[in-house]
């Protein structure tokens, strides 16, 4: 019978606390060994939870107005705010208009926020897969700020890879990389193409076998089956052609090239949400799970790794 590894691999959580729990039961689901998060782990934003007198509550989400009357009504709303990414703030009204003009506290509690949710979710992997062998290696993506890096090296059981090889197993080492291509929205590890490509070639000369190694570039190939995304005007909204949304490819072509000239036995990737899928690069097996952490459904990459092939491999959703 063939050794195997089997890999479990998801990206782009963006703070959806459902997201993060299925990702984690699923290990024990689909038996994986190895689990791995490709890049953007945290939310995008605050919701707050007024407060309106006599233990009601008032909120928004996604433009519904939710009212919580009792304890039980407002913990199962904050729970519905932290599935879909964000972070739910209980406010009395004089402390949301303080908030609201006070740029600095409200960055400096967002960040706090951040903090707390990988703190529980480091915390909830160790409890539930380190007794068992789960091997559990989590960088950030393009959007993640520097801080988190600080929080993933406190944990004594989660890797994050970013920038560095690392062995997933006897025979397979695998590299990471959390950066992006510039994109629209200019975030904190989006850099230039150039760059980009230095890094790539400085982590995968790390690499003592790169034929028999994976790359986990939070960035996916330039255009591919995985890469395609909404086209965006210079108001970074959707562009459109007889009803139609135009799409195209926003990958990365440093990757790209990287791949071409290298040949990893497999390649993982996020980023573009829209593009779940598989490609093929000559020798090299592609992949890109996609994201729907807002509706808080996991989708993720299972594969089956051989000692020097890919033996089988799937999307889940769920």
């Amino acid at each position: 019978m063939r050794k195997m590894t089997r890999i479990l691999f998801a990206s782009d959580f963006h703070g959806s606390d459902m997201f993060f729990r299925k990702f984690i039961r699923a290990a024990y689901n689909y038996k994986a060994q190895v689990l791995i998060g490709g890049g953007d782990i945290t939310g995008k934003a605050m919701i707050p939870i007024i407060h309106k007198g006599g233990g009601v509550y008032e909120g928004y989400l996604f433009g519904s107005k939710h009212i919580a009357e009792t304890k039980k009504e407002l913990e199962k709303f904050k729970q519905a705010i932290s599935n879909t990414g964000f972070y739910p703030i209980v406010l009395e009204p004089e402390e949301a208009k303080e908030l609201e003009n006070d740029k600095e506290k409200m960055d400096r509690i967002f960040k706090e926020m951040m903090i707390e949710r990988l703190k529980e979710w480091i915390q909830l992997a160790e409890e539930h897969l380190s007794k068992k062998g789960i091997k559990m290696f989590f960088m950030p993506g393009n959007d993640d700020s520097y801080y988190i890096d600080e929080v993933l090296a406190s944990s004594d059981y989660i890797v994050n890879h970013d920038g560095k090889k690392v062995w997933i197993d006897d025979y397979h080492e695998m590299v990471g990389l959390a950066y992006a291509n510039i994109t629209p929205w200019h975030c904190e590890r989006d850099i230039p193409e150039e760059e980009l490509r230095e890094k790539i070639e400085e982590v995968v000369s790390k690499i003592e076998n790169v034929k028999n190694s994976i790359f986990c570039f939070h960035c996916p190939p330039y255009d591919t089956r995985i890469d395609i995304a909404p086209e965006l005007d210079k108001n970074l909204k959707i562009k459109t052609m007889g009803g139609q949304v135009i799409m195209k490819p926003v990958g990365c072509k440093a990757v790209r090239e990287a791949i071409e000239k290298y040949q990893p036995l497999l390649s993982l990737h996020g980023h573009i949400h829209e593009s779940a899928g598989f490609e093929k690069i000559g020798r090299t097996i592609v992949a890109n799970p996609g994201s729907e952490y807002a509706e808080g459904i996991l989708k993720a990459v299972l594969v089956n790794l051989g000692k020097d092939e890919v033996i089988g491999r799937m999307i889940i959703s769920g």
